[in-house]
């Protein structure tokens, strides 16, 4: 394993045991969540996750990438896209404790998730063109 690599994993573990271990304190001290600890916890796994795919914090730049990492990345940026509207819908519902479409209040996140469905197919619209 590469120092790089060895680096940004200890990194990566460290940013997630000390914002999550402050937030598991602060929740069960002082009944207190906040969304800076809930963000910087995910960014935290994300750059976990990103160390253990590529070797570093940054991630590998496009044009260093052979064609099994592009592949990979292709993929996993469909799945991840389509994952993260199932989730927003899931959140939808969990937090509105509703059926009916008619029935929200939540429309910021409404909008959101809407905006989120449109973005691939209008992106691949857009990128089709640039190639046609």
């Amino acid at each position: 394993m590469r120092i790089e690599k060895k680096v940004s994993l200890i990194c990566s573990i460290i940013l997630i045991v000390v914002i999550g271990g402050f937030g598991i304190f602060e929740w069960l001290r002082k009944d207190l969540i906040t969304a800076s600890k809930i963000f910087f916890l995910f960014l935290g796994i994300g750059f976990f996750f990103q160390s253990l795919t590529w070797g570093d914090m940054d991630g590998k730049h496009e044009g260093k990438k052979d064609e099994l990492e592009k592949h990979i990345t292709l993929t996993s940026s469909k799945i991840s896209y389509y994952l993260l509207l199932v989730l927003m819908v899931v959140v939808l519902i969990l937090t509105e404790r509703v059926t009916a479409l008619n029935d929200i209040q939540n429309i910021p996140l409404v909008i959101v998730i809407g905006l989120a469905f449109v973005t691939l197919p209008i992106t691949e619209f857009v990128v089709s063109k640039k190639f046609q």
